[in-house]
Parts: structure tokens; sequence; C-alpha cells
């Protein structure tokens, strides 16, 4: 009687058990999924391999205006999804928001510099060219000091937009040349 008992328990071991919260975090994830496709363009939307119900699901959400119904097109898209091959949605989703990820880390980095100058002066400008070599020294410590005055003048921020321009051109360039 006991080897039948420690059978059953080896079966049971084997099973993993996911709560009730884990498996509705999940499906909101994969409802969320759907919602993510909707925001995209057409274009791209067309591009992600998925059920042609799915395709016309997303793009009557997009449609719609109401909230409750909204709210019942995002479900219906989610259980759809689930029909579908979701990983492979994602991934696709993934690639396809990846350039547009680098673009703002990019443009997050630009904006970090100009700030960092205009903060904190010459020590930023040098470290700034530390890494890019073409930058043009004085031209650079300029445009900051331009910036300062005209921060200093409540003035409208033309000097700073020159200042992010030229950093800008500076980085797109270093990479351009890599």
């Amino acid at each position: 009687m006991n080897d039948h008992t420690t059978h059953d328990d080896d079966e049971f071991e084997d099973i993993e058990y996911v709560s009730k919260s884990q498996l509705k975090k999940e499906a909101n994830e994969i409802t969320d999924l759907g919602v993510e496709i909707s925001q995209l363009p057409d274009s791209d939307i067309k591009s992600i391999p998925m059920s042609d119900s799915l395709f016309n699901a997303i793009m009557e959400y997009k449609r719609i205006k109401k909230h409750s119904a909204l709210k019942r097109q995002r479900l219906y898209i989610g259980k759809l999804i689930r029909k579908d091959n979701w990983e492979e949605i994602a991934e696709h989703l993934r690639k396809l928001k990846e350039p547009l990820e680098q673009h703002n880390a990019r443009f997050k980095e630009m904006e970090q510099w100009r700030d960092k100058m205009i903060a904190e002066g010459d020590k930023v400008v040098n470290d700034f060219i530390g890494q890019h070599h073409q930058a043009d020294r004085q031209k650079l410590r300029q445009l900051v000091k331009n910036t300062i005055k005209e921060k200093e003048k409540n003035d409208s921020p033309a000097n700073a937009r020159k200042l992010f321009k030229y950093i800008r051109e500076i980085i797109d360039n270093n990479e351009d040349s890599l």
C-alpha cells in the first residue's frame, strides 16, 4: 500500500502550482499586448503574424470610442491572442519597437549632456570632448555660455536648442564613423 502512496506523491511533485493572481496577471499582460499592438501604425500591425480574426479585432478596437465597448473589445482581443501564438506576436512587437527605443535612449543621452553642460560648465564640456574628439571645444563652450545667459534672462531657449542641435550633430557623426 505504501508503494502506491509514494508513486502518487511523486506525480504530484511534478505539478507546479500557479496562483490565481499569477494567472490573472499573465492574462492581463497578454491582453495589454493587444492594446499595445493597436497603437501601432496599420502598416506595422499588418506585419505581425496573427490570425485574421485577431487582426480584424485590433482594427475594430482602433475605431471604437466608447469606454465600455473598448473594454469589451480589449478582453476579446486578449482571448484571441491567447488562441494565437502570443509569444511569437510579443517577440515581433518587441522587434518593431526596438529602433524607437534606441532612438529615445540616444535622445535622452543628448538631453542629459546638454543639461549637465548648462549646470556644471567646462568640466562636462571637457568630458564630452573626451568622448567625442571631433567636437569644437570653443564652439561648445560659447553655446553653453550663451545658453546660461539666456536662462538667467528667462529668454526663449534658442541657444539651448542650438546647443542640443550641436550635441546631436557630434554624437550622430561619431556613430556614423563607427
